[in-house]
């Protein structure tokens, strides 16, 4: 009984217990004070995430990814969607909806890349070149692609049917899209709305994920009505179409 006693009266103790319990906490963070103070703490540093990598798993994928070189001005994942393997028979091209002044028709990759370059980056054009026209420096951009169809196999473009793709390397597979464009420059300003259709290369050596899984191999601009230009809020009439545009960064 006088052992139980002693356990309900002797309060004064087991006070002294309980509070001695949050020294160690204490303790530490003196620790913590003590060396910022004598080693002079910096602020936290905030670890920021980089951005996700683009997967392109898909022929969609290569669409929305090209969407996003347009948004971002990014010239090095843009050329990294055009097929650029000619040793394997698939090298880019860009069909044009009408032919130039000089009666061009198409260009390849190695063009497609120097004119993005100008575009995307015009402070920094490719080595040789001349500068980009101030009034061709973008400000802002808005693009917006949307399929009218699945993208269904292209078995027409295969050697067995006279094409230039090898079947045992390549599945190439195309859809249309309407596609709509605004350039807001320096000077006047391009609102582009027609459709393309886009031809991708499915690389059938490599695993689904692997960069250049899927590629964009033909990208046929097609006009399908006058373009609006718009100059300080005036609109004017004009037949120009994406490839037209492209054209002003040649």
């Amino acid at each position: 009984m006088r052992l139980g006693a002693d356990r309900s009266t002797a309060t004064g103790p087991e006070r002294r217990c309980t509070s001695r319990s949050t020294h160690p906490r204490l303790a530490v963070s003196l620790l913590i004070v003590t060396f910022c103070l004598g080693f002079g703490c910096e602020d936290p540093v905030t670890m920021v995430q980089p951005p996700a990598a683009v997967v392109i798993d898909s022929p969609e994928k290569v669409i929305g990814a090209l969407s996003r070189a347009y948004l971002t001005r990014n010239v090095s994942l843009f050329t990294s969607l055009l097929a650029n393997d000619p040793d394997r028979g698939a090298e880019y091209l860009f069909l044009l909806s009408a032919p130039t002044h000089l009666g061009e028709t198409q260009w390849e990759y190695a063009e497609e890349a120097r004119i993005h370059q100008r575009m995307f980056q015009p402070q920094n054009p490719p080595a040789d070149d001349p500068p980009v026209a101030s009034e061709l420096w973008l400000q802002s951009l808005q693009i917006t692609l949307t399929p009218q169809e699945p993208f269904a196999e292209r078995p027409d473009m295969y050697t067995t049917r006279g094409g230039a793709l090898d079947p045992a390397i390549w599945r190439a597979m195309d859809a249309r899209y309407t596609t709509y464009v605004f350039f807001d420059l320096v000077g006047t300003d391009y609102k582009v709305e027609g459709e393309a259709n886009f031809v991708v290369l499915e690389d059938l050596a490599k695993n689904v994920g692997d960069t250049g899984k899927f590629l964009l191999y033909i990208w046929e601009d097609i006009a399908t009505s006058p373009t609006s230009i718009e100059s300080n809020g005036a609109a004017l009439e004009s037949e120009s179409t994406w490839g037209s545009v492209k054209g002003l960064y040649r």
